[in-house]
């Protein structure tokens, strides 16, 4: 019977029934899809990660001015200490416009823990007006505390389970800083 059908169909339809060519580029377009949605997403995850690490750098950094007294000497404005975090963090995310600072001294660690904000707190609502900001670097010998945020906006669709702020859109990434001022010259203030 077999051959009896295969006398009607043409031989170019009898040679595609069997051959297989193509099925790798079938596959491929099954799987390309999930696999660059996945690719995109943890490519995404490291260079959000990269980005908070280098705000974390930057605000150590910047903190030593405020720790040893240099900022307090120099009589450091709040633009300043920003561009001092922005020459470490710069290099990943446009920081002049985006980044949020939020520096607060107190006396002692225990009222800094309860007077000191949520990161969340720290830069615009998700409405987009700001939360009140704090720029005083303290005294000699004081706690203190610095705070820098930065939204990241999620490019891969998907990344939303990671997000942490405005209804998981985006997510808050910070940099933090505690320490206790040295026991520099009293009498200068940052402006």
């Amino acid at each position: 019977m077999r051959t009896f059908l295969n006398r009607f169909r043409p031989r170019v339809v009898r040679r595609m029934a069997k051959s297989e060519d193509g099925a790798a580029a079938v596959e491929f377009a099954l799987v390309a899809f999930p696999f660059f949605m996945i690719m995109g997403c943890i490519c995404e995850t490291g260079i959000m990660l990269f980005t908070e690490y280098s705000i974390q750098a930057g605000v150590q950094e910047a903190a030593r001015q405020i720790k040893t007294g240099q900022a307090q000497n120099a009589s450091m404005s709040a633009a300043d200490f920003k561009s001092k975090i922005c020459e470490i963090t710069g290099i990943v995310v446009d920081c002049e416009s985006d980044l949020t600072v939020y520096v607060r001294p107190d006396s002692t660690f225990s009222s800094l823990a309860s007077n000191l904000p949520s990161y969340l707190n720290v830069g615009a609502k998700p409405d987009g007006t700001p939360n009140p900001t704090s720029y005083d670097c303290g005294g000699p010998e004081q706690a203190a505390a610095v705070i820098a945020t930065y939204d990241w906006k999620f490019t891969m669709p998907f990344m939303t389970f990671l997000g942490n702020f405005d209804n998981g859109k985006k997510r808050r990434l910070y940099g933090l800083a505690i320490f206790q001022n040295e026991p520099f010259p009293a009498g200068t203030s940052c402006s």
